[in-house]
């Protein structure tokens, strides 16, 4: 099991997605408008969801699909960490399952996890209708509790006779926890080679 951003990848990979959907400008506005008190005071869903609404809702699935690939592309080829793409594919050469569970959209996420040969990705869903994103999360947020669910349902359908997981933050101990090895990648750290001595 693989955090995305900030394991897999070095950084966010949301806000430049979004910046490429939507354009610096009309994301920078957002944003400021996601994360103001007042939005945060309200009780509705958090800064994150709304942004994604705002951006995303009703924006033709196909067109964001196409930025999507684009952007997947970008990131598997330039922005992969080099230490957790080679211990990537230690496990792969093991024959291991190889899981993306990220809380950004699978609308790039899936390609990404397609272009590094993922067994499963389990990311955020952005509901549609009629060939429109709505700007809403289908079936929860892939973050905290809701993600710790997904990955035990994920296990459970198929059992693995260890399970490793790779996180990054605070945010990741939910991934971790669940785990039998737990790895904290870190931003200034390189994860050591693994040998099959």
């Amino acid at each position: 099991m693989w955090n995305l951003d900030g394991t897999l990848i070095r950084r966010d990979t949301l806000l430049p997605f979004l910046r490429q959907v939507c354009g610096p400008i009309q994301v920078g506005r957002a944003v400021a408008v996601a994360t103001g008190r007042r939005l945060a005071r309200s009780g509705h869903d958090g800064p994150r969801a709304r942004l994604l609404q705002q951006l995303l809702g009703a924006r033709v699935t196909a067109e964001v699909d196409v930025v999507a690939r684009r952007h997947a592309e970008d990131l598997f080829a330039h922005r992969l960490r080099a230490d957790c793409l080679r211990r990537w594919q230690w496990h792969r050469h093991h024959g291991h399952r190889l899981v993306i569970v990220s809380s950004s959209p699978e609308v790039y996420v899936g390609h990404l996890g397609t272009l590094l040969g993922a067994d499963t990705v389990i990311a955020t869903r952005m509901a549609s209708v009629n060939g429109r994103l709505t700007g809403r999360i289908s079936g929860g947020d892939r973050r905290g509790a809701e993600r710790a669910r997904r990955v035990l349902a994920h296990t459970i359908e198929r059992p693995a006779g260890l399970l490793w997981a790779y996180g990054n933050l605070p945010a990741d101990r939910d991934l971790l926890d669940l785990a039998d090895i737990a790895i904290q990648v870190r931003p200034l750290r390189h994860l050591n080679a693994m040998t099959d001595a």
